[in-house]
Formats: structure tokens, C-alpha cells, sequence
């Protein structure tokens, strides 16, 4: 009877501690698998303007140059602007028969400098003539031209990282490319590559019409995406219209219907085709300028309807007045948070880019997969996309350590088109998070200005960014103690199990 317990034991006693090692082993790989619980926040769109840069209303300030002019920084007015566009104009009518001198561009260094201290984007124009008399007031010569263009360059170049647009091509009357001796075909391309030749590929230049852009680029197409942003004349040439919504032909920008060109000619055409043109061209470059002349075309629904058409994203604050002040006395129609709200407010919020998050969702295939995936819902609301490319990150918060960790989300913001809803998948090693509760907010920057890309919800001004949800990951103290327990008996088994003979 003894032997035959023994044998049970010699049998038993193995099977138990294999047992309790297999148990113990499950429980440690159980413990190794992931029951994370998302919850997100709730999204309520926000009506308020946005201080975004590259975006919104301008305001004009005009320079002279001359050897005899000097600059005091003070002289840079208070911003009064809630958004981040200045236009410093240049006139060069002082040296319509010689080179700049040393003093006119230092003053031009100094003027640059003291702006790029506001925090504002730029948009810039070199001009001869402010008041319609292009032809008396330019120079006799186009190198002398090309020697302003280049040494004005120089300067602009210096201060690449707050100059956004150049517009025109320096001649014109008030610069915008008409009146001049310099406009016919020969000469616009000799200067508007010159131009481009000498200043930095990152600051997009900008012409008057649609046909113009078509003759200097030698398309009859618009700018297609697989072309853009590759730092080519023709992937930074963008529009300035300041005869914007003044008639059916913007003030001869468009064609009149009889005389339009074909839509696969250079020339001037409808209104119709241009606004089309400008629609697929304008996703990929900027399009703003001045509205002018108080008409049916720009009452208030047909201005929004073009507005977002032509993706505009800047326009003058002042000017034309009248356009302004009767945007003020309509009110947006319809549906959503922006009923009631008078044209100009409404107009003023949706000028460039402007995103609303929508819905956020966190997903893990298996529990004992170490990569999650976040997924994001967003809608750019505006009637343009940006055309600089921001910074996107995730900031995850453990609301227990105050431990972050910040996760770079890959993204190209000027693939966010206006008038859609987009959707960013982001994966998340999930491994490399302890057990707790993390905030997660979504953050987007503007690496060249540093300035923060503000979200149109509510609360989304925080300087973490705009608050997405909560992530929490389960807590299971007991196991550490549970596993030693178990391992500790099977030991024990295999100390005490001596056989007998």
C-alpha cells in the first residue's frame, strides 16, 4: 500500500507543479495584455474668430524708400488686427533711374526687421506708383527692373521665415500689373522669373488674373497636386484679384461673356470658367485681394458662394468700405452655430483654413497587440486649406504622474481640403504606457512663425491644444502577488517531493 501511494505521489506531485507553472505563466502573459478604455470628449463647434496665421483680413502699410528716409521701429503701429496679416507696400519711385543705395536698403532691413518682432505674416509689394500714373513713374529700362528685383530680394530673403506672399511683378499702376509698359507677354516673364530665380522658394508669389497665370506658367490647366508645393515658379504662383466680386468681370479680371477665350485657350474667360479654374488652381496656392464697388455680386449669399469657390484666404480690412459695412447689415441664413451672426463676422471666420474636430475613437485589434490605433474626424470649415505645412502632435497626459509623452502625427495639412471632413488614423504603442488615466489633447503649430493652429471647438485654446478624450488602461494589482504566491508553492512541491525507494 505504501509503494502503490508513492507511485501516486511520483505521479501526482510533477503534474501539480506543471499545473501550477502553467497557471502561473497564463497569468503572467494575461497580465501582459492591454484592456484600454477610450472615452471621448464632447465636441461642440465654436463661432469665435481664430488668430491663425497665414489667414483673415490685412491692413495696408505704406513705404517709401529713399537715401534720405530713415526708420523708427516705434513707428510700427499697435496690432488692431485679430488675425495675423500685415501688406507693407514699397514704393521705389525715388530710384525709377538708379540702383537702390545702401541707405534705401537698410531701411528696408529695418522695416522688416521691426515686423517680424509683431508676429506677423507678410505680404509684400514693390511698386513705382501710388496713384494710377504707372507708365510717367516707372523706370525707362527693364534691367534697371531686374537690379531692384535683386537687390530688394536679398533683404526679403533674409526675413524668408515672415514674408508669405509677394505680389506682383514690381510694375503697374498701384503694382497690380496693368497700365504699364511691362505688362505684354515678353516682358511679364522676364520679370516674374527673375523674381522668382532670386527670392527663396518658400515665399509664393502672386499674379493678377487667371490668364496671366496661364500665360506664365504656359498651362491651360490648373496646378495639379502631384505638381505642388515643389518650390517651382509654377507651384508658388498664386492670385491677388483686387477687383474681387466688383462685377461680373471683376473689373476685367474675367472675360465679357461675348469675347471670353475657350476653356482651353490662355485668354481671358467666363466668369463661370474662372471660378472653376480658381477652384482647383486655388487649393494648392493662395488667392485674396480687395472687394470693391457695392453690387449684386457681392450681396452676401453669391459672396460667400465665390468666396469659398475661389478659396480665398486674405482680404484688405478697409477697403472697399461700402462692401464692407453692407456685409455687416446681412445676416447669415440657415441652419447651424452661425445663424443670425451679421455677413462680415461670418466672411471674417471662414477666410483661409478653419478646422472643427468632430469625433475621435481609439481601437486595439487584439489585447495582446502593442500598437492601438487613435482615429480623428476632422472638417476644415473654411473656404481655403493652408498652404504652409503645420505641425500635428499628440499630447497624452497620465493624470495620476503628470508623465507626458508627445507623439508626432503623420499628416500633411494642406491635403486637408476646404469644404471636407477628413479622418487621421494614428497608431499608438501602446507598450510604451504604464497602467493609469492619460488626457489626450491634439495639437497643431506653425513651425516657421511658432505661432499655435487654434481648433474651432470650444476650449480648444488651451496650450496643450484642443482636448480629444480619455484614455485609461486597466489596473490589476493583485496579479504581482498572485503569480509569486504561485510560483513560490510549485518550489516548495519540488523541495519537499523525495521519492521513496
Amino acid at each position: 500500500m505504501k509503494k502503490t501511494a508513492s507511485k501516486k505521489k511520483i505521479i501526482l506531485v510533477p503534474f501539480l507543479i506543471t499545473a501550477v507553472l502553467l497557471i502561473a505563466g497564463s497569468i503572467y502573459c494575461f497580465r501582459k495584455l492591454h484592456f484600454p478604455d477610450y472615452t471621448s470628449a464632447v465636441y461642440t463647434e465654436s463661432t469665435r474668430e481664430l488668430n491663425n496665421p497665414y489667414i483673415g483680413w490685412y491692413q495696408i502699410y505704406p513705404y517709401s524708400l529713399s537715401e534720405a528716409g530713415t526708420f523708427d521701429a516705434a513707428q510700427i503701429p499697435e496690432q488692431t488686427s485679430a488675425t495675423g496679416l500685415a501688406m507693407l507696400q514699397f514704393n521705389l519711385c525715388n530710384y525709377a533711374q538708379d540702383p537702390i543705395g545702401e541707405a534705401g536698403l537698410q531701411q528696408l532691413n529695418d522695416i522688416l526687421d521691426a515686423w517680424h518682432s509683431t508676429g506677423k505674416q507678410l505680404i509684400i509689394r514693390f511698386l513705382y506708383d501710388w496713384d494710377g500714373h504707372a507708365l510717367e513713374k516707372e523706370p525707362e529700362n527693364l534691367s534697371l527692373i531686374l537690379d531692384h528685383m535683386s537687390q530688394t530680394a536679398e533683404i526679403i530673403n533674409l526675413h524668408s521665415d515672415c514674408v508669405y506672399i509677394l505680389q506682383g511683378i514690381f510694375v503697374g499702376a498701384w503694382g497690380e500689373m496693368h497700365s504699364s509698359h511691362y505688362i505684354d507677354e515678353e516682358n511679364m516673364l522676364t520679370l516674374i522669373r527673375h523674381l522668382a530665380s532670386v527670392t527663396d522658394p518658400s515665399i509664393f508669389l502672386a499674379v493678377r488674373t487667371p490668364e496671366q497665370w496661364r500665360t506664365i506658367t504656359g498651362s491651360t490647366e490648373p496646378l495639379s497636386r502631384e505638381n505642388a508645393f515643389d518650390g517651382s515658379l509654377t507651384a508658388r504662383l498664386g492670385l491677388f484679384n483686387d477687383g474681387m466680386l466688383g462685377s461680373d468681370t471683376d473689373l476685367g479680371t474675367y472675360g465679357e461673356p461675348e469675347t471670353a477665350s475657350s476653356p482651353s485657350g490662355f485668354g481671358k474667360r467666363s466668369r463661370q470658367e474662372e471660378l472653376l479654374f480658381q477652384e482647383s488652381l486655388c487649393h494648392c496656392v493662395p488667392n485674396g485681394g480687395e472687394v470693391v464697388i457695392a453690387n449684386p455680386y457681392n450681396d452676401l449669399p453669391s459672396a460667400v458662394q465665390d468666396l469659398a469657390t475661389m478659396h480665398v484666404s486674405y482680404l484688405n480690412n478697409t477697403y472697399d468700405e461700402a462692401v464692407l459695412s453692407k456685409w455687416r447689415e446681412e445676416t447669415c441664413q440657415g441652419e447651424g452655430p452661425f445663424q443670425g451672426m451679421n455677413g462680415y463676422d461670418y466672411i471674417s471666420r471662414h477666410l483661409g483654413y478653419r478646422y472643427v474636430l468632430h469625433s475621435s475613437d481609439f481601437s486595439l485589434a487584439a489585447p495582446w497587440d502593442k500598437e492601438g490605433n487613435l482615429s480623428i474626424v476632422l472638417e476644415n470649415t473654411g473656404f481655403s486649406n493652408s498652404y504652409k505645412p503645420f505641425d500635428v502632435t499628440l499630447t497624452l497626459k497620465n493624470s495620476d504622474s503628470a508623465q507626458e509623452f508627445t507623439v508626432p502625427v503623420a499628416t500633411d495639412t494642406r491635403l486637408w481640403d476646404a469644404g471636407t471632413r477628413f479622418q487621421l488614423n494614428i497608431p499608438l504603442d501602446i507598450s510604451r504606457f504604464t497602467a493609469g488615466t492619460y488626457e489626450i489633447y491634439l495639437h497643431i503649430s506653425d513651425s516657421s512663425s511658432d505661432l499655435p493652429v487654434y481648433l474651432a471647438n470650444e476650449g480648444a485654446e488651451q496650450e496643450s491644444g484642443c482636448f480629444t478624450g480619455i484614455l485609461t488602461f486597466q489596473k490589476f494589482p493583485q496579479w504581482d502577488f498572485l503569480i509569486s504566491s504561485l510560483i513560490g508553492k510549485a518550489q516548495n512541491m519540488s523541495v519537499s517531493f523525495s521519492p521513496q525507494q
